[in-house]
């Protein structure tokens, strides 16, 4: 084998190493409610984590996490918003993404979505505790998607683009420092910066509308994750001694 090939099978060999790595340092959480109906089970990711439920009628049924009540209090505080958490409020810098659908439009304004960075929120404390982005989409034909901060200021929305009822969207937010991104099904609905609420947990939620939600996904590098995945330690050193074995008795050919 000339040089060149040397050269280029090293290449790739440590590309793959790289790979490995990094798909280690970014753990992932995946929530598919695979369960009987009921209380929707926790998850195991360097520790137990259980869904915290704030206002509404929440439970697992058909295998998605239902939302069930469509009345509401409030349009300007921290009552207004029926959700639930669930995770770390220490995380940082993460992706996170579910699948979304309105069952039942009140007659209001029907509104679900996801939520990100929560910390400390908590109504029963008060009208304005609570600490968290939200991530929503809107039935009402002169709105639209619209990224919210705690307790219901805008940031950005876009008019004019309201979603359809049974209907599902895939729901996804990208949280780096204070740069957030926002998609809908793939597409980049926001990109913008705020740096009210560095850190906290993720979770789900609606305002006057039942809603579903299914196959929850949290990804960064400080979250440990629930599949299985390659761990950081002698099989990697292994792995790596292996690749330079491979090269060495390629370049001695």
């Amino acid at each position: 084998m000339n040089s060149k090939i040397q050269f280029v099978f090293f290449g790739i060999m440590v590309a793959i190493l790289f790979s490995c790595l990094t798909h280690i340092e970014a753990g992932k959480i995946t929530i598919d409610f695979d369960q009987p109906n009921g209380k929707p089970k926790g998850v195991s990711a360097g520790k137990s984590f259980d869904w915290a439920p704030l206002q509404g009628k929440w439970s697992v049924q058909n295998k998605k996490y239902l939302q069930e009540d469509i009345k509401f209090v409030s349009t300007a505080d921290c009552t207004t918003y029926h959700r639930s958490y669930i995770g770390d409020e220490n995380w940082t810098d993460y992706t996170v993404e579910a699948t979304v659908r309105i069952e039942e439009s009140g007659p209001a304004a029907p509104i679900l979505g996801i939520f990100f960075r929560v910390n400390g929120d908590d109504p029963k404390k008060g009208a304005t505790a609570c600490n968290y982005y939200h991530f929503r989409l809107d039935q009402r034909a002169t709105e639209g998607p619209c990224l919210i901060k705690s307790p219901n200021k805008i940031i950005k929305i876009t008019k004019k683009k309201p979603c359809k009822p049974k209907t599902d969207y895939v729901l996804k937010a990208v949280v780096k420092g204070s740069s957030i991104k926002c998609y809908i099904d793939g597409k980049l609905e926001f990109d913008v910066k705020d740096d009210s609420f560095p850190k906290g947990a993720v979770g789900v939620g609606t305002f006057n509308a039942g809603a579903s939600f299914d196959n929850l996904t949290v990804e960064g590098p400080g979250i440990k994750g629930n599949s299985t995945n390659v761990e950081l330690g002698s099989n990697s050193v292994t792995n790596w001694g292996l690749i330079k074995q491979g090269y060495s008795s390629e370049v001695k050919r």
